[in-house]
């Protein structure tokens, strides 16, 4: 009857012990959309307010990379706060991103604008702008849609536009998206989750 125990109970612990062994061997969950195989973006170059920026560039880096404009009332903001907590709770690992916002109001905004507003949120954000034929380029270039609303009597508009935010590997390969909502713990995970690749 002891025997019959101890194997029985044997049994249950080597169970036990490659169950966490195959759990350790998958790929982390993810908070965001995991996008696989990754998939190549190609290179972009836009201005920032201290002259030309190319993706290339960081290459070596997770680029994070959001579509918004500086005058958007909530969901760019929220986003780019939300962006600067999360980072802000990895501290030193913090420097394997970049986080890159781009403007998709070519109107408005232009690249020193975009560079002022984006470093109001965190000092190592890049804010970038371009033409409105830059900015049709690289919104296609990353299936980002905007649309500029007509403005009201005092000449203001908003922007309807895509607002998940893209998550680049060091390769500069889409491997992520998220989806406007998700908290800075959720986006904290994923970021861990990226370093450990």
């Amino acid at each position: 009857m002891n025997r019959q125990k101890i194997l029985f109970g044997s049994l249950v612990l080597v169970f036990i012990a490659a169950l966490l062994v195959y759990q350790t061997l998958l790929p982390p969950q993810m908070n965001g959309s995991a996008i696989d195989p990754p998939a190549p973006v190609g290179d972009f170059s836009l201005q920032s307010g201290g002259g030309p920026v190319t993706l290339s560039g960081f290459q070596g880096r997770y680029v994070i990379l959001y579509f918004g404009y500086t005058s958007c009332p909530d969901v760019c903001p929220t986003t780019l706060a939300t962006l600067r907590e999360a980072l802000s709770r990895l501290g030193d690992k913090a420097d394997g991103f970049q986080v890159i916002f781009v403007s998709v109001d070519w109107g408005r905004d232009t690249p020193q604008y975009a560079s002022v507003y984006a470093s109001r949120f965190d000092p190592t954000f890049l804010g970038l702008a371009g033409s409105e034929a830059e900015i049709d380029e690289v919104t296609r270039q990353f299936g980002i849609f905007y649309k500029i609303n007509p403005p009201d009597d005092g000449g203001f508009y908003t922007i309807d536009h895509t607002a998940s935010t893209l998550v680049l590997d060091r390769a500069g390969n889409l491997v992520l998206t998220w989806p406007y909502g998700l908290q800075a713990d959720q986006i904290e995970d994923d970021m861990r989750a990226l370093l450990r690749r």
